[in-house]
């Protein structure tokens, strides 16, 4: 019943049949049924560029890990869990320092993201039973935590052994994991900063920062060895650096290709399963670059057929909405007209990616130098104003993710800050970027209609 569906994801005849009993079983356990592969199979179809190998390629990588995440607990020794803000590198270290039977390795709340509410729009199950189990409605908790507690407390996926978490990003992770632990006996290893910085601080590296936070990855290892029993090893670290950079700078290659083009040539909505695979330590590092290596052949290609999702000239906008639970918004936009010529986070600009102070050392330690990166209002507002400053965009819609207590506070600043220094509108939108029971895409449709008539209207008036 499901083989039209792994078809649509990159799979292949031989390897559904192979995989067959597992996918079965872990289909059960989570309750997919007829009409949510139905369901799939259409939503597919509707948001996603499907016809392109890249992306099924990528939805493969998420189906695969779907299907091991739910028999994680039978399958493997051990079970250690992250999910956002966690950077990739250490947790590909400590993936590469064990034996594939040994231990299992995921960020399980985008995993269920990316593939039950993504693909099968089923997410709302896991969600109410995070609010039932001590992350309640009402009192901005991340929507993220709530999925993955959610799954955790119905039993669709296992408790891990070990969560490992960082916390300078936000106070989310680290207090959703204290109820982990404190209520189901889940050890936590926290990733601590110190996320304090003055205005005007940025973009400076501060050095006490970077230090203490390298204190703060030893213990996370060393818990980690005590825990999991294996050792971290150096060639692991390497191996981590050497794939994560490899990735992220041909996912850069491939972003900045798409956010040049005129017209746009993939829908936003299919760059967001490769994106996300950058948080996730997936053992297929191989195929995950493949997958992407095909994408960006596939993008160059159609840019030079001229292929567009939408019209060439539209006005181009910089978007903060990167939600990875619903492609319905992103494709409402384009489809109003709009091309998205970038999404953050999915560009990091010149003075990130140019050689960091710290990087020797953070390499040493696994730890990337991002987490010296001040996440504060001040460094939010550069970073937007830097995306449309590069993608000389027509104007911006700022996404006001109301459960996103580290964003949240830099919407408006943002806002006022781009219309003022580079005379363009920005639209805000508010909403959530793991949770969409409150809003829809029809809901959002009029104000970006009306939005993307005052920009064709602006720029027809500029060209005149």
């Amino acid at each position: 019943m499901y083989t039209e569906l792994f078809k649509l994801c990159g799979f292949e005849p031989d390897e559904i049949k192979k995989e067959r009993p597992r996918i079965d079983k872990a289909f059960k356990i989570l309750g997919i049924e007829d009409e949510d592969i139905k369901r799939g199979e259409k939503r597919l179809k509707q948001y996603l560029d499907i016809e392109l190998l890249g992306v099924r390629r990528f939805l493969g990588i998420w189906m695969r890990e779907l299907v091991n995440l739910v028999l994680a607990r039978e399958e493997h020794e051990k079970i250690v869990y992250s999910d956002f803000p966690m950077e990739l590198r250490p947790l590909m270290s400590m993936m590469l320092s064990t034996d594939e039977k040994k231990a299992y390795f995921a960020t399980p709340g985008q995993i269920i993201n990316m593939t039950m509410g993504q693909i099968f729009d089923k997410l709302t199950p896991f969600l109410v039973a995070g609010e039932e189990n001590g992350l309640p409605p009402g009192a901005a908790h991340c929507a993220l935590y709530q999925t993955r507690l959610g799954a955790m407390v119905k039993g669709v996926i296992p408790f891990p052994d070990l969560s490992v978490i960082a916390s300078y990003h936000c106070d989310q992770p680290a207090e959703a994991e204290q109820l982990l632990h404190e209520v189901y006996g889940v050890p936590v290893a926290y990733l601590d900063s110190c996320p304090d910085p003055n205005w005007g601080d940025w973009p400076k590296f501060n050095d006490y920062r970077v230090r203490y936070c390298g204190s703060q990855a030893r213990k996370l290892f060393q818990m980690f060895e005590d825990i999991i029993g294996a050792k971290m090893t150096d060639e692991a670290k390497r191996a981590a650096n050497k794939a994560n950079a490899i990735f992220r700078l041909k996912f850069q290659q491939l972003v900045e290709l798409i956010g040049h083009a005129d017209p746009q040539p993939i829908s936003q909505t299919s760059l967001v399963h490769a994106f996300f695979l950058n948080s996730m330590p997936t053992r297929d590092i191989a195929g995950k670059q493949e997958a992407l290596e095909i994408l960006c052949g596939e993008v160059e290609e159609r840019v030079n057929q001229g292929k567009g999702v939408v019209e060439k000239g539209a006005p181009g906008v910089f978007c903060t909405a990167t939600i990875s639970v619903d492609p319905g918004i992103t494709r409402m936009i384009e489809q109003a007209g709009l091309a998205i010529r970038i999404q953050i986070p999915f560009w990091l600009s010149p003075w990130v990616m140019a050689r960091h102070p710290y990087r020797e050392w953070a390499d040493m330690i696994g730890v990337g130098p991002c987490l010296d990166i001040p996440h504060s209002c001040e460094a939010h507002v550069a970073i937007n104003l830097a995306n449309c400053k590069a993608f000389n965009v027509d104007g911006a819609i700022n996404f006001y993710p109301y459960s996103c207590r580290e964003w949240v506070p830099t919407v408006m600043i943002t806002k006022k800050t781009i219309e003022r220094e580079l005379g363009i509108p920005v639209l805000v939108l508010e909403g959530d970027c793991y949770d969409t029971r409150n809003y829809s895409a029809g809901q959002l449709r009029t104000r970006v209609e009306t939005f993307a008539e005052l920009l064709r209207a602006a720029k027809a008036a500029k060209a005149a």
